[in-house]
């Protein structure tokens, strides 16, 4: 059978990050319950995609999924093995926000299945978290940590963010060296991006947010890269490293255009050549008026190279003739440091290197053009 992943998008927040574009509404009980039992209804409807296909990965992303009671996640997973065949060593990820109620929370969601979590921790240094918005102190992190093993879970990512206000090296090597402490085996570290429409947008335009150069933020995504490969850590993907054999099967699906199914509000989906997502409309999806908008083909060379530029390996398999040389000729000249362009066991390859990776957009955007 064919593997699936399954995104289960749980858009409450009890409070706004200043960062975050992600779709998102303040946590009320009374909504939570109602979308619970949507995603449960939606899901069962949802269950002729599964035909002449095994689950393999499923991740539940927000918003902050741990707002939520761990029974309802538990529902959820249920719901999902009822309605799909559930690979036996399936990856099942929740997302945590340190900050929530996470004695009540674990305990549910591990017997539930869950074996995989991913902890929004950003900084481990308290100034930076609390520009962030986030509340946790790291002793909190730490303990979230440490209660996720007791359970049995080992399996656990935090996030690092780069380029945050007041962000330096020697506050950047405070986290890494937490982060090592930790004994995790995966790390997201992702420079901020300022988003249009957030609270940091509109500091930004206003100037009364001061943010780390340019050439800082490169000197901290270096010190990242260095400091995690020392501490085991392979980088698999532009912001991802991974202790070995512990990448992130559910967001590889992503990267190597392989098909995934997303339910709840703004949640998008490939399957069967086809991309479509729900509205952003937390209301439509609980009265089921909200419907799936179509998004174009996909699976096309151009977007695999696109997205299999992201990972290490980059892209490899057949490529055009004309393509290939084209890029092979580039590799010497405009795009030369910042790829690799060749051919080994598994055919024609492009990648980027470490150099390429920092200015990923320009050059990916260089390589599509041609194609």
């Amino acid at each position: 059978m064919k593997p699936l992943g399954l995104y289960i998008h749980i858009p409450f927040c009890k409070s706004f990050c200043p960062y975050c574009d992600f779709y998102k509404v303040k946590a009320d009980s009374d909504l939570m319950q109602k979308y619970l039992e949507a995603v449960v209804k939606t899901t069962a409807s949802f269950s002729h995609y599964g035909e002449g296909r095994i689950v393999d990965t499923i991740y539940f992303g927000g918003g902050t999924p741990s707002v939520m009671d761990g029974d309802a996640i538990a529902a959820m997973i249920a719901a999902i093995r009822d309605a799909f065949v559930v690979a036996e060593d399936a990856e099942i990820t929740v997302e945590c926000n340190p900050s929530s109620d996470l004695l009540d929370f674990l305990p549910k969601i591990a017997k539930a299945g869950v074996n995989r979590l991913s902890f929004g921790m950003q900084s481990s240094v308290t100034d930076e978290r609390r520009s962030l918005g986030r509340a946790a102190d790291a002793a909190r992190v730490r303990a979230c940590v440490e209660l996720a093993k007791a359970l049995g879970i080992d399996n656990i990512s935090v996030d690092l963010m780069l380029g945050v206000p007041s962000q330096s090296l020697s506050s950047l090597s405070e986290s890494l060296d937490f982060i090592s402490s930790l004994d995790v085996k995966h790390v997201s570290a992702y420079m901020l991006k300022i988003e249009e429409g957030t609270v940091f947008d509109k500091r930004y335009s206003e100037g009364k947010l001061v943010l780390p150069t340019e050439d800082e933020v490169v000197a901290f995504y270096n010190l990242t890269i260095a400091s995690l490969e020392g501490y085991g850590f392979s980088q698999y993907e532009i912001s991802n490293f991974a202790k070995s054999g512990f990448e992130s099967r559910h967001n590889l699906k992503y990267w190597n255009d392989e098909e995934y199914l997303g339910i709840g509000p703004a949640a998008h989906s490939f399957v069967d050549g086809k991309r479509f997502f729900f509205e952003s409309d937390i209301e439509g999806f609980i009265s089921g008026d909200s419907s799936l908008v179509p998004d174009g083909e996909g699976g096309s060379f151009e977007e695999r190279v696109m997205l299999a530029l992201r990972l290490n390996k980059g892209f490899c398999g057949e490529m055009p003739d004309k393509f290939f040389s084209d890029i092979l000729n580039e590799s010497q000249a405009s795009l030369k440091g910042f790829v690799d362009v060749g051919e080994d066991e598994c055919g024609r390859f492009v990648r980027l290197t470490k150099e390429g990776f920092l200015v990923s957009n320009t050059v990916i955007g260089k390589i599509l053009e041609m194609i």
